[in-house]
């Protein structure tokens, strides 16, 4: 089963990245979780008020993992990648990686922010000039026109807001019943859903990894390996890999049968495991994987603004017909 959903909303991923900087660097400093813990209260924030309340069940007995997600500091996979780092002894190598992802999310955030800027100017601009010459033609009262533009925009917020928060009130919301056919969308929308499942697959491969090369048996790291993935249909496939080592398959046999595999994962797979090297091949193909993914976001973070730059031309050019159609005399549009 997947780590119980926290109540607290995600820090912003800015934060989280340097949360986990300073754990990492804390860490391989050898200072203890709870001194550690002490310094990143003095941050200020909304970070730190999270981070007090994490000392606070830290200073009662509670491990890193729980005292985090009760406080709000871990939520959704980090709660799993943490109890991972715990489980495995590895938590400066964990810290390091979640640091770097969130680094990048942040990174890729600024990118498109940046880059939608003057589309989405460029819309708004459009929303409130389109009918203009009808309000100045008094074909329709103020209180039309801003019910036209702002009364557009409110939607627009609207819509781009359900949208965003759409997948986790299906996964994890008021409409967690609906949880299934999110999943199916997820994994069989073209093209995304390929990375998705490659995504899904990385982070699975990695907390795997962390966990086989702080000497934890594969037997005890799959579930919590599986924990990583948030998808019910894919954590189901891969849970069928200790069901195929229990009737005497191999690691890269039985991973190899799960449906949507990179064949090159397989691959690597069988010649780690041959090599008495599983778990620095598993972290070998996660760097590899990752650089591709990141590749991929960047992609997307070029091509969001160029799609809502078609949409605003679009946009624009039918509204000039219309506006071309409606200035014309009534014996030219009869022709």
């Amino acid at each position: 089963m997947p780590a119980k959903k926290s109540q607290h909303k995600p820090l912003p991923a800015q934060e989280l990245a340097n949360i986990y900087l300073q754990l990492a660097l804390l860490e391989d400093s050898g200072i203890p979780t709870l001194n550690a813990m002490t310094m990143l209260v003095k941050g200020g924030g909304e970070s730190s008020r999270r981070a007090t309340m994490a000392l606070n069940y830290l200073k009662r007995g509670k491990p890193l993992s729980e005292a985090g997600v009760r406080a709000g500091l871990f939520v959704g996979l980090d709660v799993a990648l943490v109890k991972v780092a715990e489980a495995s002894g590895t938590n400066a190598e964990v810290f390091r990686q979640m640091a770097q992802f969130y680094e990048e999310k942040a990174r890729q955030r600024r990118q498109i922010k940046s880059r939608l800027f003057l589309p989405v100017t460029v819309l708004l601009l459009a929303v409130f000039i389109q009918p203009v010459p009808a309000l100045i033609l008094e074909k329709i009262t103020i209180l039309d026109y801003l019910g036209t533009t702002v009364g557009f925009i409110v939607q627009l917020a609207l819509l781009v807001f359900v949208l965003m928060r759409l997948p986790r009130w299906l996964r994890h919301g008021f409409l967690r019943p609906f949880g299934g056919l999110w999943d199916k969308i997820e994994m069989n929308t073209p093209y995304f859903g390929r990375w998705y499942v490659r995504q899904s697959l990385r982070d699975f491969m990695r907390a795997l990894g962390l966990m086989l090369q702080a000497g934890l048996p594969i037997l005890e790291a799959l579930p919590k390996g599986y924990e990583v993935v948030e998808n019910t249909i894919l954590r189901r496939r891969l849970q069928k890999i200790s069901t195929r080592l229990h009737k005497g398959d191999t690691f890269a046999e039985a991973f190899s049968l799960v449906p949507r595999i990179d064949p090159v994962a397989a691959q690597l797979i069988l010649t780690g495991e041959h090599a008495g090297s599983l778990a620095d091949m598993l972290l070998h193909y996660v760097k590899f994987e990752s650089e591709a993914i990141t590749m991929h976001n960047d992609m997307l973070a070029a091509w969001i603004p160029r799609l809502v730059y078609a949409s605003v031309a679009a946009m624009m050019i039918y509204s000039l017909i219309l506006s071309v159609g409606s200035l014309m005399p009534p014996e030219l549009k009869n022709l």
